[in-house]
């Protein structure tokens, strides 16, 4: 009686420790090209988007990496845009902060 009460008790604790993993593991819901994907699969495109996808039905052309929302043929982007070619957010050339003239006290854009 007392190894029956033992191990319910025992499952009862591994199933509460278990349901926050479970609920983290759901956490994110991507589904591309038709294929839910796990989290080692969204931690490998998270890295080539160098962005955190979101939740959401998308298609990719994994030959090109067009990529757009499932149901919808119109091409949205590219993935890795987000990457940036050297800085500049994707344009390959450095943005005014970069560059050190977006708060700049120089005469640059005073028309001088």
């Amino acid at each position: 009686m007392k190894a029956t009460v033992r191990r319910a008790g025992l499952v009862t604790v591994l199933l509460v420790l278990a349901i926050p993993g479970l609920a983290q593991a759901q956490s994110r819901w991507v589904v591309v090209n038709g294929v839910l994907m796990n989290p080692m699969q969204l931690a490998m495109l998270d890295s080539r988007a160098c962005t955190t996808v979101p939740n959401g039905r998308y298609w990719l052309d994994l030959q090109t990496g067009l990529w757009g929302y499932a149901r919808d043929p119109r091409p949205v982007g590219y993935i890795g845009e987000a990457c940036g070619n050297g800085g500049g957010g994707g344009r390959g050339r450095p943005s005014l902060s970069e560059r050190g003239m977006l708060y700049s006290s120089s005469p640059w854009g005073r028309g001088r």
